[in-house]
């Protein structure tokens, strides 16, 4: 590997092997980048953000990637790594910042103030220039910043040391240039007062401290700290040169592991925080660093620490607090051990913790100090821990809410790409590599937990044999996944286990039914449940979101299986509750088409909307879950309430099917009533799906099952029957469903929402086939005031959709567009992008039979595009008619025929005759505009043995038009 050196305490120099690299300002740029970042991966968005901050350029990536092929050339490729997502530079490059940061770190480590001393000369030398000051990206402002401050606490350490030597006389030049250009630091000041007044100074050292008041005073409004206060009091008081009292400086931070990957945000912030100042005298700065067991809150902790170090002239304490096991330590003893530390003596040392919390804050009173507690049990472990001044840093599985203006760092699982890191980082680069998507599946069946994947890197490392596709196979075995990640001290079981036994037992049975059942994540949505799952997420074995819901991790889950059982009646009455609030939802929701139940006080209708669209994936597995413990009644009562849901947001048709199915399949086990509300939902989802053929068997049970005292149901059977018989051309069953459907309602108006619907449907049906039936307008208007009463949205769009269709039967374009671009607008409120396009395509319709094909052809280009994407051919087949249609009035037959003949093949595959015979017509039109009239007449005569099946008025002129063409194609 060829020798890399990267300079960046000055202009950005790079060399290989001692030759140096000519690099233009984008490289640079991007060099110096990756520089501050040394060791991490930089992602592409990140550079694109660093390098053009303000103004990317087109194809930012490719720049980008362009830029690192030019730096590879001139720095050969091994300088710059591809890693996902971006680059990173090669781990092996010697960078001087790092060669500086450890040389400060082993002066302020050594005892030897000569040795302390020589380092720091070697390290202050390494600047040739402020850090970076030839680049002016984003991404190196930080790094500038920590190694500014690092150069100023070098200085510092190096006159602390060589006033420890006594060379204060030689110090005060240095020192006085130093407090002239650095008026605010206040150590600085303090010492070079400490030189003069060692050198028989006294008087010019306390005007060095008025000095420094005055700056403080005019520049900020502030009075000098403590310790500078204090020196100041013993230079006034002392009658010859005697130093400042001794101080023993303790760092008791532990090392950091060697595998730290990711958390760069987390990482940021925890430094942004302890490179802040307590603005308030006597208040320390507290850090909660919080997460789930296992994710390495404490390798974080330190890590930001170690970095902070030099903010903190005090010394660092540090004290693990055991919290996560039975016996947590007590704050007494913990403080005996801090005072020790600090250099009083145990003789010294009070007996009570109550006097010894008095002593520890006494002998930080003029201190700035971190202090570190790992693993803290609650608040009233901490607060007498606490130092008067400087930061704290305390790491927990619970937030700590006990602690009054505390600072927290929530800690997440790892993102995919970290997780692997860490693996490869255990176990090895190119085995991970090698079996990539192996990996990724252990990452996930880890939780992309930091300790369980930290486990199982271990287990591949000590078992070179191994395949990764092995461990990922033994993993996957849920009886045996806690005993594998379990490893020489390291185990996921017990990192759990105090948390669990310090839940409340209300808390712990409902973790205990949770982990029972199939669903990943849970909405506050139960007055019982909420609080009981907020101290779930307190404890952190439940993370919640900011969008209120909550989450069990599945290692969490698998603990909560194995310490208790769980009766299949407490996981059937949990879901029991799961579904009284799904009913809930159900009947606030604003669309009506199906039977609701009774539910009691309503929601908002947008709120049941969201809840619905939150729960969807839940309650499909709810019902899933139900069938499985055998509470097949409760499972079809549950997935019955999705049917309005679906109904108003069709992309979740398909799924409510399958669900329905599902529940259908034990038929047997179900009780009548809720076999009959099944099947009513199942064919009207089929209704909506055009599926008309599957739908009518179920929807003539379901009126059958209905009679009696189920009148509604048997009415929303009867309204789905009559639509789908006249869309098969079974006209005679049709009108037979739609007659009982009329008497019955008859009897017993008033039949709430769903009156809007029989309303709707009897105008549909006189309006589609009669065209300017008047019967239908004054049907669907009466149906469009059910539905604005009764808040049903969903009916209104409808509504208002078939109302502009009638004016447009009657040439009346002003009401026409006007009710449907209403009808656009409510399906748009709804969120259903099927209703809305569907309106879309009626209002194109209406331009175009107005005489505005531009505006016809502009909507339906749109519609054809979304009708496809979901899938619909029905209405993909009605659009391409209508740009069909607008092509042939344009007389560009040719284009016409190739629309029209796509129609015709969708509409013969839906199996729906009236709406083939109108592409048909369409079609025959077309052919014999372009002189094929022997196709034109085949075409018309299938089109209107159809329209004469339905009595419909469009077969009048189909005759005329057939005639010429018969009469055209003999002449041929």
């Amino acid at each position: 590997m060829r020798g890399y050196r990267i300079g960046i305490l000055g202009r950005i120099e790079v060399s290989i092997d001692g030759v140096a690299v000519s690099l233009a300002p984008l490289e640079r740029a991007l060099v110096a980048s990756l520089a501050a970042h040394h060791g991490r991966i930089v992602s592409v968005d990140r550079l694109i953000d660093g390098l053009w901050p303000y103004d990317p350029p087109t194809g930012a990536r490719n720049r980008v990637q362009a830029v690192v092929a030019s730096v590879r050339r001139g720095a050969k490729p091994e300088l710059i790594l591809t890693r996902s997502p971006g680059y990173q530079l090669n781990p092996v490059a010697v960078v001087d910042s790092a060669e500086f940061a450890a040389e400060v770190g082993a002066a302020a480590a050594t005892a030897d103030a000569r040795r302390a001393v020589e380092l720091l000369d070697r390290a202050l030398a390494r600047w040739r220039d402020d850090a970076f000051v030839d680049v002016g990206s984003r991404l190196v402002e930080y790094e500038r910043d920590r190694l500014r401050e690092l150069r100023e606490h070098a200085t510092e350490l190096r006159a602390e040391a060589l006033l420890s030597l006594g060379l204060h006389r030689e110090l005060v030049p240095e020192l006085t240039t130093l407090v002239r250009d650095r008026p605010l630091r206040e150590r600085l000041r303090g010492q070079l007062m400490v030189a003069l007044h060692r050198s028989g100074r006294q008087a010019e050292a306390l005007a060095v401290y008025r000095a420094g008041v005055r700056v403080l005073a005019e520049e900020h409004g502030i009075d000098p700290g403590p310790e500078l206060r204090q020196l100041h009091r013993e230079i006034l008081g002392s009658e010859q040169e005697t130093p400042p009292r001794g101080w023993v400086r303790p760092n008791q931070l532990p090392g950091v592991t060697g595998d730290f990957v990711g958390r760069d945000k987390e990482l940021g912030l925890l430094l942004s925080l302890l490179g802040r100042t307590p603005t308030v005298a006597g208040v320390a700065q507290v850090i909660v660093v919080t997460g789930l067991a296992g994710t390495g809150k404490t390798t974080l902790a330190l890590r930001a620490a170690h970095e902070s170090r030099h903010r903190f002239p005090g010394g660092c304490l540090y004290a693990d607090l055991r919290g996560n096991t039975p016996e947590p330590a007590q704050p007494g003893t913990v403080l005996g051990a801090f005072l020790r530390a600090l250099g009083v003596a145990g003789e010294a040392i009070p007996a009570a913790a109550e006097e010894r919390a008095a002593l520890y804050r006494s002998v930080l009173a003029d201190q700035t100090l971190l202090v570190m507690l790992d693993s803290a049990a609650d608040a009233a472990q901490v607060r007498p821990l606490l130092p008067p001044g400087g930061s704290a840093v305390v790491t927990s599985t619970g937030a700590l809410p006990g602690l009054a203006g505390a600072e927290v760092v929530p800690l997440d699982v790892l993102p995919i790409d970290d997780g692997l890191d860490l693996l490869a980082g255990l176990a090895g680069g190119e085995r991970i590599d090698r079996e990539a998507g192996a990996a990724a599946d252990v990452v996930e069946l880890c939780g992309r937990l930091p300790l369980a994947l930290r486990i199982a890197g271990v287990r591949l490392a000590e078992r070179e044999a191994m395949t990764v596709a092995r461990l990922r196979e033994r993993l996957r075995d849920e009886r045996r996944r806690l005993d594998e990640l379990s490893l020489d001290g390291l185990d996921v079981r017990s990192s759990f286990t105090v948390g669990f036994e310090r839940l409340p037992q209300p808390a712990a049975r409902l973790l205990a039914v949770l982990s029972r059942t199939s669903l990943r994540s849970f909405g506050m949505w139960d007055e019982t449940t909420e609080p009981l799952l907020e101290q779930l997420c307190r404890a952190h074995l439940l993370t919640d979101d900011a969008s209120g819901r909550v989450r069990m991790h599945d290692l969490v889950r698998l603990v909560a299986r194995e310490r208790t059982e769980v009766p299949v009646d407490e996981v059937v009455a949990w879901y029991a509750r799961l579904h009284a609030y799904a009913e809930r939802a159900d009947a606030s929701l604003p669309c009506g088409a199906l039977p609701v139940a009774d539910a009691g006080p309503a929601l908002d209708a947008w709120e049941a909307v969201d809840w619905f669209e939150a729960e969807r994936e839940n309650l499909v597995a709810a019902v899933q879950d139900l069938l499985r413990l055998g509470a097949v009644d409760l499972a079809g009562r549950l997935a019955c309430t999705m049917g309005n849901f679906a109904t108003m947001r069709s992309q979740h048709l398909p799924e409510l099917v399958d669900c329905l199915r599902a529940v259908l399949d034990h038929h047997a086990e179900l009780p009548s009533a809720t076999r009959m509300s099944l099947r009513l939902h199942l064919g009207t989802a089929y209704r909506s799906l055009n599926r008309h053929a599957e739908a009518v068997p179920l929807l003539r049970a379901a009126q059958r099952a209905g009679r009696g005292r189920w009148v509604v149901h048997r009415l929303v059977a009867l309204q789905g029957y009559s639509l789908c018989c006249r869309h098969l051309g079974r006209l005679r069953e049709a009108d037979a469903a739609l007659l009982v459907m009329v008497r019955l309602c008859a009897t017993h108006w008033p039949v709430g929402r769903v009156g809007g619907h029989v309303l709707l449907a009897l105008g549909m049906q006189q309006g589609q086939y009669r065209l300017t039936s008047p019967f239908a307008l004054e049907a669907c208007a009466a149906a469009l005031r059910v539905f604005v009463d009764d808040g049903d949205l969903w009916g209104e769009a409808l509504a208002r959709e078939t109302i502009g269709l009638l004016h447009r039967h009657a040439e009346q374009w002003p009401p026409a567009v006007e009710q449907l671009r209403q009808a656009v607008a409510a399906a748009r409120r709804l969120g259903d992008r099927m209703s809305m396009t569907t309106a879309e395509q009626a209002l194109a319709a209406t331009h175009l039979a107005a005489g505005d094909g531009e505006a016809a052809r502009r909507l339906l280009r749109r519609t054809v595009l979304a009708f496809h994407e979901l899938r619909h051919e029905w209405g993909e087949a009605i659009s391409r008619r209508l740009l069909g249609k607008a092509h042939l009035e344009e007389g560009d037959a040719d284009r016409a025929v190739v629309e029209l003949e796509s129609s015709v093949a969708m509409l013969r595959g839906v199996g729906q005759p009236f709406p083939l015979a109108n592409s048909l017509h369409l079609l025959a039109r077309a052919q014999a505009t372009l002189g094929r009239h022997d196709r034109a007449v085949a075409l018309g005569e299938e089109a209107l043995h159809i329209f004469e099946h339905f009595d419909s008025a469009y077969a009048d002129d189909l005759r005329e038009s057939l005639t010429r063409w018969r009469s055209a194609a003999g002449a041929q």
